[in-house]
């Protein structure tokens, strides 16, 4: 069953604020991505994680909260990004409405594999 419930889209928070900018997923296609479709990339890697590697629940205004100064509405442009991307899958839109059923995801990159690579320290 998915989940996404309070608890867990808070702890899923907490750790994607933690997160320094090297330690975000990278985006397959896409290796200049703006840090806020990382973080929200980084959302989903975390739910995914704490919800057993399934489904889970994600509302717009909850991904918003990834970034800094994000609307619902960028997140929801940048969610269909990443689906696009192959970063995530959307398994069930939610009700557009009040108080409606947030949409259903799976994350499908692995967990561990597409951060930056650090620098070497070597200059050209």
């Amino acid at each position: 069953m998915p989940t996404g419930d309070g608890d867990t889209i808070k702890k899923a928070l907490e750790g994607v604020w933690k997160l320094a900018p090297s330690e975000l997923p990278m985006i397959p296609g896409c290796e200049n991505a703006p840090e806020s479709w990382r973080r929200i990339a980084a959302l989903h890697r975390e739910l995914s994680r704490l919800c057993g590697n399934g489904i889970y629940f994600l509302s717009y205004r909850d991904a918003a909260k990834a970034y800094d100064g994000l609307s619902h509405q960028s997140a929801y442009t940048i969610t269909f990004a990443l689906a696009r991307l192959g970063v995530i899958k959307i398994v069930r839109i939610g009700d557009v409405r009040p108080n409606g059923r947030a949409s259903e995801f799976r994350y499908l990159l692995s967990e561990t594999e597409n951060r930056v690579e650090e620098d070497a320290g070597f200059g050209l």
